[in-house]
């Protein structure tokens, strides 16, 4: 059976450890299914120096329709924004792009929301949870985004948003500080 190559080029999103290429044997409508996992790696053998750009070489079933999803270290999937899939044989077609924000103790300005005591004494070891506000007001406590722990300058590592929404910030150490919340619009 012949083979068909797909090209695209890298993302310029950080972070980003895996492509995922999805099929579709049906049309351009879909359904789409996986079929491979691409490394993001400039060095590796789904690279193409020439015209500097990832490729993938289909060896199941001519004539597919594709789509692209990029994968970050964080666990986070992009979806892609080309217009329309594509067939083999493309130019390369851009990679999806992340559109999240991280949201941390220095989000906008420094030390905006790291935790500290009243009297301004940096709390560690607290948990840090994100919560989408309306998640947050209506009790799915369930729902959280992500969690981050304070270090010992009450600073907390970022946990990745979508912009466009209101984040409630919840910071507890059990037994010690909290809860404790404060509101972001991203």
């Amino acid at each position: 059976m012949g083979t068909q190559t797909i090209y695209w080029l890298p993302t310029t999103t950080p972070n980003v450890v895996v492509y995922e290429i999805l099929f579709s044997d049906t049309g351009i409508e879909g359904p789409y299914a996986h079929r491979e996992y691409v490394l993001s790696d400039v060095a590796g053998p789904n690279w193409n120096p020439t015209k500097n750009c990832h490729f993938f070489v289909d060896d199941e079933v001519p004539y597919r329709y594709y789509r692209l999803r990029v994968l970050d270290r964080y666990g986070n999937i992009a979806e892609d924004d080309a217009p329309l899939p594509f067939k083999a044989g493309n130019n390369p077609v851009k990679a999806p792009t992340m559109h999240f924000v991280a949201l941390g103790a220095d989000y906008q300005e420094p030390a905006r929301f790291k935790y500290v005591s009243p009297a301004g004494t940096p709390i560690e070891g607290a948990i840090v949870r994100v919560y989408r506000k309306v998640d947050y007001l209506t009790g799915k406590l369930d729902k959280v985004i992500g969690t981050s722990r304070t270090d010992a300058y009450g600073k907390w590592a970022p946990v990745f948003v979508e912009p466009g929404n209101t984040y409630t910030l919840v910071f507890h150490k059990p037994e010690s500080w909290g809860p404790d919340t404060a509101e972001v619009v991203v």
